[in-house]
């Protein structure tokens, strides 16, 4: 839905409507004949931006500031950034009775709109500061998989431009003819490329969707992840448990979701209608007592520290093939190099 500067004498305001002629007849209603409106370009937030906001936001929610008086304090700081435009439309919706979930979700990346309705759904205004904490906790954590991805990769890309550069030269002084000369500067700029590439992607959301298609130890471990908290704000699980499709896009894990959620609807038990390889090792002897105790809150929990664990071995093993991958490249660079070098050398010997 589009959002919209709104100007009526000494007020100004962001406000979301579905045209523009429903922003006016709304002002015309309340008899505001005065009131000029135009169209606002605010960008939803990804995870980089979102991360950034919230942390201005808990940092004056944590200060004893209100919810308003933080949201003006970071419209004014900038008023043409994007944050800032975020904070005024936040800011205009609650000032006009808008529920803050429902203009919040208006704002943000659509992949994110998921966690939004696992943790401020229901949030009261003392409940906020909590369920923004583990918001951003969760934000914070599925960036900085990411992050330690885009590590790994800063050392060996930097040895394999430092070989290809040294490739380049050898070359460029080697070959005579022009279209050899284009050759080998096409084959350093695509190299480039890729790897520039790469680091754009990983910045994406594309990536996380990349890893969570591939990777099961991923997505278990988000998963886990969100249920374990979601229900840590009081949410119920079956409310859980229908929401959490929203935040995945493999297809597998979101019919699994919809199939454990009807199950549990029809009054099956816990052990029936959980996928028994979500909860493995001692996590499974958990979820059976809780066929028994009605308590399953112990099985999640130990199905989330497990899952956790796999996940971070298989992220630890992509940091590890990650700079031998780029070793090898350089090192087939490197050795062309020398070969180009002392090639004519040898053969004169």
């Amino acid at each position: 839905m589009p959002w919209y500067h709104i100007h009526y004498e000494s007020l100004n305001q962001i406000r979301f409507y579905a045209s523009i002629d429903a922003a006016y007849l709304d002002h015309f209603a309340q008899e505001k004949w005065s009131t000029r409106i135009k169209k606002c370009n605010i960008k939803p937030l990804n995870s980089k931006y979102l991360e950034r906001f919230l942390i201005e936001v808990l940092k004056g929610l944590e200060a004893g500031l209100t919810l308003q008086d933080v949201l003006g304090y970071i419209g004014n700081q900038g008023q043409k950034s994007n944050l800032a435009l975020v904070a005024q439309g936040i800011k205009g919706e609650l000032s006009n009775g808008t529920h803050f979930n429902q203009c919040f979700k208006q704002l943000i990346d659509k992949s994110l709109i998921g966690y939004c309705d696992l943790f401020l759904e229901q949030s009261t205004a003392e409940q906020l500061l909590s369920h923004l904490s583990i918001l951003y906790s969760q934000i914070y954590q599925l960036r900085s998989w990411i992050k330690r991805i885009q590590k790994s990769l800063v050392y060996p890309f930097f040895v394999v431009q430092f070989s290809l550069l040294i490739w380049l030269t050898s070359q460029l002084f080697d070959v005579k003819s022009t279209f050899e000369q284009f050759e080998v500067t096409f084959i350093y700029t695509m190299i480039t490329l890729v790897q520039l590439g790469i680091l754009f992607f990983l910045q994406s959301g594309l990536a996380i969707a990349l890893i969570e298609r591939y990777l099961s130890a991923f997505r278990l471990n988000k998963l886990f992840n969100l249920l374990n908290a979601s229900l840590s704000t009081g949410n119920h699980l079956q409310n859980a448990l229908m929401v959490l499709p929203t935040n995945f896009n493999n297809k597998q894990i979101k019919q699994e979701l919809l199939l454990v959620y009807y199950h549990l609807r029809l009054g099956d038990s816990y052990l029936e209608s959980f996928p028994s390889y979500w909860f493995p090792k001692e996590s499974l002897l958990a979820l059976e007592a809780s066929c028994h105790t009605g308590n399953i809150l112990r099985a999640i929990e130990s199905a989330a520290h497990i899952h956790k664990q796999r996940w971070q071995r298989t992220l630890k093993l992509i940091e590890t093939i990650c700079p031998l991958i780029g070793l090898i490249v350089a090192g087939i660079f490197v050795t062309k190099a020398l070969i180009s070098i002392y090639l004519p050398l040898l053969n004169m010997n």
